[in-house]
């Protein structure tokens, strides 16, 4: 009898099972008395099937390292349109498309040479997908036709142009600009209306901010003050509600704050790069669980970025040097 094969045969069976396992996660972990909030759905792109080829071409030594596909480079942005999801790319310069419905990934061609793509958002009222270059210190806005509508971003105009989000509702384009620790927000149609914050560490105030995202529901908006550590939050006039986080390497604190987003119950969700994970919290900013740890399987981040949340309540969270995006699901509870 071949032991060697058996064990090989064991272990790829325990490889595939943990692997059909992965596509039924739920968070909190499902037990007595525990209600579960969130659910696994999957990952961009879908590389289940060259995955399991590449593994076993690794075990049965054909192949001297198992590696990522390399059509990706550096994931960072992301927003989400219906099916199909827009996401950058920083080490390739590049915009990608991936539908969810026909699994297929599409490099975009825009009439613009990228050089560092970084924040991405998409205004429904306009149809215009909004992409920021922080290292041609612009913001671009491109059609359903991939024409260029809106450039943003006269000499002077942006330091390092980050973070972008949109509310259709007030007509408004939000821009993080990270070096000039200030949000500047302007129309759709891209003319400057006006610019909030400065650099200091009191409510209202920023250092280094990346990342923003508006409450659809009530034009809140959430933005993550990085080197500050925490979350702070605003009504749409940019009156101060509320600050989350502080540095810390416990449970409700941050190390190296990212994207954030939420869902349509309010929840707060916050990307942390140093800590590989997303931490959700109550719309009062109390902590509610996190998500993640550093690896390479399903809910395992190594350096996640961006995180954008649909009207559907999908999770869409970039993991950079995974070259992927990982989706989940928030459970809104029966009313």
């Amino acid at each position: 009898m071949n032991y060697k094969n058996i064990f090989l045969c064991l272990f790829i069976g325990l490889f595939i099972f943990e692997r059909a396992k992965a596509q039924t996660l739920y968070f909190p972990e499902p037990r007595p008395g525990v209600e579960v909030r969130i659910k696994y759905l999957g990952q961009i792109p879908d590389i289940s099937r060259e995955s399991e080829s590449n593994f076993l071409d690794f075990l049965f030594g054909e192949k001297k390292e198992l590696e990522l596909p390399d059509y990706l480079g550096k994931p960072y942005g992301v927003v989400a349109v219906g099916s199909t999801v827009f996401f950058t790319d920083t080490a390739h310069a590049l915009i990608y498309s991936y539908n969810l419905k026909t699994k297929k990934l599409k490099d975009l061609h825009f009439p613009i040479p990228f050089e560092l793509p970084m924040g991405i958002t998409f205004s429904k009222k306009k149809r215009i997908l909004y992409i920021s270059d922080a290292k041609l210190q612009k913001v671009f806005g491109f059609n359903t036709k991939g024409q260029l509508v809106v450039a943003i971003g006269r000499k002077g105009e942006f330091k390092k142009p980050v973070g972008l989000a949109v509310d259709d509702d007030l007509n408004r384009l939000y821009v993080v600009d990270t070096f000039d620790h200030r949000i500047k927000v302007y129309d759709l149609d891209g003319n400057y209306l006006f610019g909030f914050g400065r650099r200091g560490d009191g409510p209202g105030e920023f250092n280094y901010p990346t990342n923003i995202f508006v409450n659809k529901n009530n034009s809140n908006i959430y933005i993550t003050d990085t080197q500050l550590f925490r979350i702070q939050v605003f009504t749409k006039d940019f009156e101060h509600i509320l600050t989350i986080g502080g540095i810390g390497d416990l449970p409700g604190r941050f190390a190296r704050p990212k994207g954030i987003a939420v869902d349509s119950d309010g929840n707060i969700y916050v990307v942390d790069a140093a800590f590989n994970n997303f931490q959700i919290f109550s719309s009062e900013g109390d902590l509610l669980y996190y998500i993640g740890g550093p690896g390479f399987g399903p809910a395992e981040f190594l350096l996640p970025a961006g995180i954008y949340i649909d009207e559907k309540d999908r999770i869409f969270v970039v993991d950079s040097l995974n070259k992927r995006i990982q989706i989940f699901k928030y459970l809104k509870k029966e009313k």
